[in-house]
């Protein structure tokens, strides 16, 4: 009966971390594609992760990635910079890291939802 309490409190704990909040990787300007150095960071209500992309005169110029405000996602911004126009692109994901430099599965399973699913497995045996 222990060991039932113990599982099932695991697995109300994992889905209680599931709505929790989005982390993201977090990276500063880049130019030309070149590596950057990139940290993790939690986002805020509303916000998702991102990859941002400058552009002027057609050509990727920089890039970053981070949080962004939802309302950013799949827009282009246009501004003028020392007499130099230039586009930037938000290209937004929902999921723990998923703006990072190497594509992740879209179904890739979260910590949590892994002891979530162990937890029912684990009650059903005991």
């Amino acid at each position: 009966m222990m060991a039932r309490l113990l599982v099932l409190c695991v697995a109300v704990l994992a889905c209680i971390s599931i709505g929790s909040a989005l982390q993201c990787l977090k990276c500063s300007f880049t130019f030309h594609g070149m590596p950057c150095h990139t940290s993790t960071t939690t986002c805020q209500a509303g916000e998702v992760c991102a990859t941002i992309r400058g552009a002027a005169a057609g050509q990727g110029l920089i890039m970053k990635r981070n949080c962004v405000a939802s309302e950013k996602c799949n827009k282009n911004e246009t501004e003028t910079y020392l007499g130099v126009k230039y586009t930037t692109t938000y290209y937004c994901c929902e999921g723990d890291f998923c703006n990072s430099a190497a594509t992740l599965p879209t179904s890739h399973l979260s910590l949590p939802m892994v002891l979530a699913m162990l937890g029912v497995w684990l009650i059903r045996l005991l």
